[in-house]
């Protein structure tokens, strides 16, 4: 890693330009051509150094302001079937197993879905529910929350 590469993390770490050409303006700040730009993201894909690159939407901002983490009681002979199924739908941006103790919570599938209204969203999650007989709770947001925590470090949750 050199000092282009630092500087392209850093100028990532704040953000993708939003606009029609971002690689083209990453390069022109970089004073690299966009092809480097790209090519210097794969390697640091490649190396590790980064894990994934795509965008990050927050729902509100293009007009899906009803959110819901679903909690879903799915068999565990049903849930790898399930699961795939859930998270192919566009509307849901997450969706992961995750095993309990409490016998109080049986809950053991959850998908977090974006919709224009509440009643967008309950639609949704009861044709979801009729088609695989599944009980379930809503619990909707009411305030955006930065992630403390990664999910993915949890040995409990697994993703779909």
């Amino acid at each position: 890693m050199d000092e282009i590469d630092l500087k392209l993390l850093i100028g990532l770490k704040k953000g993708i330009p939003l606009s029609a050409s971002p690689f083209n303006d990453i390069a022109t700040e970089l004073q690299i051509p966009v092809e480097e730009v790209i090519s210097r993201l794969n390697q640091l894909k490649a190396d590790k150094v980064i894990r994934r690159f795509g965008a990050s939407i927050k729902p509100n901002s293009i007009g899906l302001s009803a959110n819901v983490l679903v909690a879903w009681k799915v068999s565990p002979n049903n849930i790898q079937e399930v699961g795939k199924a859930l998270s192919e739908i566009k509307e849901i941006s997450h969706c992961y197993e995750r095993t309990t103790d409490n016998p109080n919570w049986t809950y053991n599938l959850y998908t977090v879905l974006h919709a224009q209204t509440r009643s967008g969203i309950e639609t949704m999650v009861n044709k979801l529910s009729s088609k695989w007989n599944l009980e379930y709770k809503l619990l909707y947001s009411t305030r955006d929350l930065k992630h403390s925590l990664n999910p993915k470090e949890n040995p409990n949750v697994k993703h779909y």
